[in-house]
C-alpha cells in the first residue's frame, strides 16, 4: 500500500508544498489526489516566484493582462486566485468526502502585511471573495500583529492557516485566538461546524539556526562541556514539535475545548511544515517519521513524498520520546541557547524570506508586462514553438533514434530566432548578407531541420531524419546547404561563429551571429577560449545563448539550472550576459533585441529538457531516446494543435561588396641555390606575398608568429591578422568559420600543438572548407634541445588519417614558398610542415611543386636502393648519396614533398628499378611517410623505415638525428647493411 495513504490510519493527512499551474495542467495534482492520497497542497510566493521564473506557463496570462492594463500587484492575484481555485476544484472531493476535514488549498496574503493588523484582514477578505470556495484556507503569519486578524477572520467564517510558528508560546497564542472566535460565532448565532484551522509549525529551520550556534560551543581537540553539544545537533526542532504537540493535546482534552466540541467545532490540526532536510548530512524524512499522530498534517516537497513512498516508516510516534525532549531544551538552555530568541529571529527572517521572493514575483510580473506591451503579441511564436517540438517528436520516433528533449528544451529560442528576431532568406542558402546561426549543440539537429522546414527553407521530407538519401543528418553538416559548419562534437560551435562574425566585419557585412550552445558543453574548456577570442577582437555581432535545461547524457549537468555561473563567466570575458528564462517568448525577444547593443553578448536561457510534455520535462533517461508510438501519441495529443506560420518574408543586411581582385602577377620565389633559409622563414614570405595578391587570403597565429614566419603577413595585413594566442583550439574554430565565409585563412603554429586541436581538425573535414591551409613548424626531433614536449612527431600521421586531406613538407625554401602557394588555391584542407633550422636551398627559383609530385634528386642506371625523404631528412638522405658515392654504391634519393596524396608512379618506379626502398623521415615511424610509401608501392619491393621510434630527450640537432636513426650516417649504414 502507498505509505502517504497509510498515514491516514494514523490520523496523519499528507499535503504538498508546492502548487503550480503546470502541476494542475498536466494532471499531475490530479493524479496525486486520486492515486497517493494527497489531501491538501500550500502556495505561498517563494512556490509561485519560482514557477513563474522557470516556466512559460503564465505568460500568456501575463501578457493579456498586462495589455488590459492591470498592475503588477493585479496580475499576482489574478493568477494566484485562479491557480487556487481550480487546485481547490480538484480537491473538492476529498473535502466533502472528509465533511470539511481535509481537502485544502492554502493561498497567502502578502507577506508585507506581516505586522499590519487591519490590512492582512481587509486582504484576507478580499482574497476569501475571489476564490470563492469553502475549501480555501488564507495563510496568515502568527506574529503579534498576526494574532487578532486570525481571530476576527475566523469569527467571519473565513477559514485560515496559521503560519511562520516556532515558538510554543506563539501556538499556544494562536490557539487561543481560534477558541475566541469560535466562542464569539457562538456568542453571535451563527454555525461553528465548518469553521477550519491548522497551525502550522516551523522545523528544519529551527534546526538550522541552532546548530551554528551549537557549533560554536564546540571546541576540537578539548573535551566537550556538560551537557554535550554535539548530542543536540539536529534534534531541537523535533523536540520543540513534540512539545507543541503536548500543548495541543491539553487545549484539545479541556473542558472549554469539549463544550465547542460537542456544538461541532473542528479540532484546529497541528501541521508540520519546513519538512524538508536542509543538512545533507541528516536523513531525508528526520521531519516526517518521528512526528506522525493524530490530528495533524505534514506538508512534504515532492522530493521528500517521493523519499517516504520509497523507504519511510509508518508508524505512530508523535508521542514518544517527549521526556528525552524536555531534557534537550534543558539542556540548551544550559549551553546558554534561548530557544525563545532563537524562534523570535526565526519568525522575522521567515517574514523576510517570503518578502524577498515576493516582491521579485511582482518584478517579473511589471517586466514580463512590459515585455508583452513592447512585443505584442507572441502567440504565433508560441504556437511555432509547439509546432517545432511536435515535429521534432514525429521525426525523431520515425527515425529511431536522436535527442527529442534536447530539441525542445530549445524550441521556444529557435523559434525567436528565425521566425522574428534573424534577418534571413529561406530560399538562399548561400547569402553573406544575412545573419547566420550555428547549431553547437549539434546533437539538436532535428529543431534545426524542423525549423528550415516550417520556414519553408527546405522541401526535404522531415521524416526522412537520418536515412542515407537525406542531407538531414543525425548532427549538422554542410551536406545541407544551411549548415555553414559541422557540429556534434560540442565546444565548437562558438568559435567557427567567430570566425564567421570577423569574416562579416572584414567585407562589411553588418550581420549577426547567433550561436546556440548548451549547458553541457560549456564543460569544454575551448568554449571560453571562443569567449576570450570574441571579446579581445571586439566581435560585438556574435551573441552566444547557452541553453541552459540542467540535464547532460549521464546525469545533471554541473551547475544544473544555475544560470549566474555561466553569466559570471562569459562576463569575466568581458562579454555582455542577459539571464532569462528560456520559455518566456517576450524575455527571449527582450534579450535579443538587447543584445543590438553592443557585444559581445551572452544570453543565458534557463529551460526545461523535455519542455511541453509533462513526462518528459526535466526527467533523467530520455537523452538520445526517442519516443516510441504510443509515447508519440500521448505527447502530441498533450501538446496540442497549432496554426501553420504565416509565410516567412525574406531580410538582408544591405549589399555585399565584393572584393576587388590585384591584378598584379604571381612572383617567384628569389634564392640562390646553397643559401641556407629556414622553410618556415619562406612559408611566411609566401604568404606575404599571397596576401597581396588574393584579398581573400587571412592568417592567424598561436601566439608564435615570430617563429611560425606569419608575423611579415600580420605585419603588412593586420586587418586580416588573428592573434589567437595560445588556444589552438578556437584558432582551428575561427579558420573555420572563416573558411566557411569564402576566405582563404592559414593558420599556423608549432606542429606539437595542433595536436590539442585535432578534434576541431577532424571535425573540420566534415564542414567540407573550400580553403583551409594549416601550417605545423618546428617539427621533429631537429627542433634540437626544447625537447620531445615541442617536437611534433605525430603531425603526419594526424593529417593524413584526414578523408580528402593534402598534405606537403617542403625540403627548402623554393619548394616551400611553392608549395604554400599552391596550398591556397588547392580545394579542402592542407597541412604544410615547416621546419626549425635552416637548410640550404636546392631547387631553382622557377622549379614548379604540382600536388600530388615528388623529385627525383639523384638517379642513375646504377642505383642499389631508393631513399625516399621529405622536409630536412632530404638533407640527410643527399649528404648519405655523397659519402656512399665515394665507397661506389650508387642509390636514388627522391624528394617525397607531396605526402598526401603521394607521388604512387615515381615511387613505383624506384621500386622497380632497385632493390629495395629505405623511408627516411623526421616523424613517428608509425603512420607517417613511411606508412605512405608502403601503401603506395605494395609488393614491388622492400619498404624498410627509418622514423623516431623511441621518446626523444632534449640534445643537439646533430645529436638527435643520429641518436635515432635518421642521421646521413644512419642512412650510409642501412644502404651498407642492405647492399651487403
Amino acid at each position: 500500500m502507498n505509505r502517504t495513504v497509510e498515514l491516514l490510519a494514523q490520523g496523519q493527512s499528507c499535503w504538498m508544498d508546492d502548487l503550480t499551474r503546470q502541476m494542475i495542467d498536466s494532471g499531475d495534482l490530479a493524479r496525486r489526489v486520486a492515486e497517493e492520497g494527497l489531501r491538501g497542497i500550500t502556495s505561498n510566493p517563494a512556490i509561485f516566484e519560482k514557477a513563474v521564473a522557470e516556466g512559460a506557463n503564465y505568460d500568456q496570462d501575463i501578457a493579456r493582462a498586462a495589455m488590459a492594463g492591470r498592475s503588477p500587484v493585479g496580475i499576482y492575484e489574478e493568477l494566484i486566485t485562479t491557480d487556487v481555485r481550480n487546485a481547490c476544484d480538484i480537491l473538492r472531493p476529498v473535502y466533502e468526502e472528509t465533511a470539511g476535514v481535509d481537502g485544502f488549498v492554502s493561498l497567502e496574503v502578502s507577506p508585507h502585511l506581516a505586522h499590519d493588523t487591519e490590512a492582512s484582514i481587509e486582504e484576507a477578505r478580499r482574497l476569501w471573495t475571489l476564490v470563492d470556495r469553502p475549501n480555501l484556507f488564507i495563510k496568515i503569519p502568527g506574529t503579534p500583529a498576526g494574532v487578532p486578524a486570525i481571530e476576527q477572520l475566523l469569527f467571519e467564517g473565513i477559514n485560515i492557516n496559521i503560519t511562520l510558528l516556532f515558538s510554543i508560546a506563539r501556538y499556544e497564542a494562536v490557539a487561543e485566538a481560534y477558541l475566541r472566535a469560535l466562542e464569539r460565532r457562538l456568542e453571535a448565532g451563527r454555525p461553528i461546524e465548518r469553521i477550519a484551522s491548522v497551525a502550522s509549525f516551523f522545523l528544519s529551520r529551527i534546526d538550522v539556526l541552532v546548530d551554528r550556534l551549537l557549533g560554536q560551543r564546540i571546541v576540537p581537540d578539548r573535551p566537550p562541556p556538560d551537557p554535550d553539544p554535539r548530542a543536540l545537533l539536529g534534534k531541537i526542532a523535533i523536540a520543540n514539535a513534540k512539545l507543541a504537540y503536548q500543548t495541543f493535546s491539553h487545549i484539545v482534552a479541556s473542558n472549554r475545548w469539549m463544550a465547542l466540541a460537542e456544538k461541532g467545532a473542528r479540532v484546529q490540526r497541528m501541521l508540520w511544515a519546513s519538512t524538508s532536510t536542509k543538512n545533507p548530512d541528516y536523513p531525508d524524512l528526520m521531519y516526517v517519521e518521528p512526528l506522525i499522530g493524530p490530528m495533524t498534517i505534514n506538508t512534504m516537497t515532492r522530493k521528500t513524498i517521493a523519499a517516504f513512498r520509497d523507504h519511510g516508516t509508518v508508524e505512530a510516534t508523535i508521542t514518544h520520546g517527549v521526556q528525552s525532549a524536555r531534557r534537550m531544551m534543558e539542556d540548551l538552555e544550559r549551553l546558554g541557547v534561548s530557544l525563545d530568541l532563537v524562534t523570535a529571529q526565526l519568525e522575522n527572517d521567515a517574514v523576510q524570506k517570503f518578502i524577498d521572493p515576493f516582491d521579485s514575483l511582482i518584478k517579473q510580473f511589471a517586466a514580463k508586462g512590459e515585455r508583452a506591451v513592447a512585443f505584442g503579441d507572441v502567440d504565433d511564436l508560441r504556437a511555432e514553438a509547439r509546432r517545432l517540438r511536435q515535429l521534432v517528436i514525429r521525426m525523431t520516433t520515425e527515425a529511431g533514434s536522436g535527442h527529442p528533449t534536447s530539441c525542445m528544451s530549445c524550441a521556444d529560442i529557435v523559434a525567436a530566432l528565425f521566425f522574428r528576431e534573424m534577418r534571413w532568406d529561406p530560399h538562399d542558402p548561400a547569402a553573406r548578407n544575412v545573419d547566420t546561426f550555428v547549431l553547437s549543440k549539434g546533437h539538436a539537429a532535428p529543431i534545426l531541420w524542423a525549423v528550415l522546414h516550417e520556414a519553408g527553407a527546405i522541401i526535404e521530407d522531415p521524416l526522412s531524419l537520418r536515412r542515407i538519401d537525406s542531407t538531414l543528418e543525425g548532427h549538422p553538416t554542410p551536406l545541407n546547404p544551411w549548415v555553414r559548419v559541422a557540429t556534434g562534437s560540442l565546444g565548437q560551435g562558438l568559435a567557427a561563429a567567430n570566425g564567421l562574425a570577423a569574416a562579416n566585419r572584414l567585407d562589411r557585412i553588418d550581420a549577426r551571429v547567433f550561436c546556440l550552445l548548451g549547458d553541457g558543453e560549456c564543460s569544454e574548456g575551448s568554449v571560453w577560449e571562443a569567449a576570450q577570442f570574441a571579446s579581445l577582437n571586439g566581435l560585438a555581432n556574435v551573441t552566444a545563448i547557452v541553453d541552459v535545461n540542467g540535464l547532460g547524457q549521464s546525469e545533471a549537468a554541473p551547475y544544473h539550472h544555475d544560470t549566474r555561473v555561466f553569466a559570471r563567466r562569459f562576463a569575466s570575458f568581458g562579454w555582455r550576459t542577459i539571464e532569462i528564462d528560456g520559455h518566456d517568448m517576450t524575455a527571449i525577444l527582450a534579450a535579443l533585441r538587447a543584445a543590438h547593443d553592443g557585444g559581445p553578448t551572452a544570453i543565458i536561457a534557463r529551460t526545461i529538457k523535455g519542455k511541453g510534455v509533462s513526462f518528459l520535462e526535466g526527467a533523467d533517461g530520455w537523452h538520445g531516446k526517442p519516443l516510441d508510438r504510443e509515447q508519440m501519441s500521448r505527447a502530441l495529443e498533450e501538446l496540442g494543435d497549432a496554426p501553420p506560420p504565416p509565410p516567412l518574408e525574406a531580410h538582408r543586411v544591405g549589399q555585399v561588396a565584393s572584393p576587388q581582385r590585384v591584378t598584379a602577377s604571381r612572383s617567384a620565389p628569389a634564392y640562390r641555390l646553397g643559401d641556407k633559409v629556414a622553410t618556415r622563414e619562406a612559408f611566411g614570405r609566401a604568404l606575404e606575398r599571397l596576401g597581396g595578391e588574393e584579398h581573400a587570403m587571412v592568417a592567424l597565429d598561436g601566439d608564435v608568429k615570430n617563429s611560425t614566419g606569419t608575423e611579415a603577413f600580420a605585419a603588412r595585413y593586420p586587418e586580416r591578422f588573428f592573434e589567437g594566442f595560445i588556444a589552438e583550439q578556437n584558432m582551428l574554430g575561427v579558420a573555420l568559420g572563416l573558411a566557411a565565409a569564402g576566405k582563404i585563412p592559414c593558420a599556423a603554429t608549432f606542429a606539437c600543438f595542433l595536436t590539442r586541436a585535432y578534434d576541431f581538425i577532424r571535425m573540420a573535414q566534415y564542414s567540407r572548407p573550400a580553403h583551409l591551409v594549416l601550417c605545423g613548424s618546428h617539427a621533429g626531433v631537429s627542433i634540437g634541445e626544447d625537447g620531445p614536449s615541442q617536437m611534433g612527431l605525430e603531425d603526419l600521421a594526424m593529417f593524413r588519417a584526414l578523408i580528402e586531406s593534402t598534405v606537403l613538407y617542403p625540403a627548402d625554401a623554393v619548394s616551400a614558398e611553392r608549395l604554400t602557394a599552391t596550398a591556397a588555391r588547392t580545394n579542402g584542407i592542407v597541412y604544410i610542415r615547416t621546419t626549425r633550422p635552416k637548410t640550404p636551398v636546392i631547387y631553382s627559383n622557377a622549379e614548379e611543386f604540382p600536388i600530388g609530385g615528388a623529385k627525383v634528386l639523384r638517379s642513375s642506371l646504377q642505383d642499389r636502393l631508393t631513399v625516399v625523404a621529405a622536409g630536412i631528412t632530404v638533407h640527410e638522405a643527399l649528404a648519405a648519396s655523397e659519402m656512399l658515392d665515394a665507397r661506389g654504391i650508387s642509390i636514388r634519393v627522391i624528394d617525397a614533398y607531396s605526402v598526401k596524396p603521394i607521388d604512387v608512379v615515381t615511387l613505383s618506379a624506384a621500386a622497380r628499378d632497385t632493390e629495395g626502398l629505405i623511408v627516411v623521415e623526421d616523424h613517428a615511424i608509425d603512420g607517417g611517410l613511411g606508412d605512405a610509401v608502403s601503401t603506395a608501392v605494395g609488393s614491388t619491393a622492400p619498404v624498410h623505415r627509418l622514423g623516431i621510434a623511441r621518446l626523444p630527450r632534449s640534445v643537439t640537432k646533430d645529436e638527435l638525428l643520429d641518436r635515432y636513426g635518421i642521421s646521413r650516417r644512419s642512412i650510409e649504414a642501412k644502404v651498407l647493411q642492405l647492399a651487403a
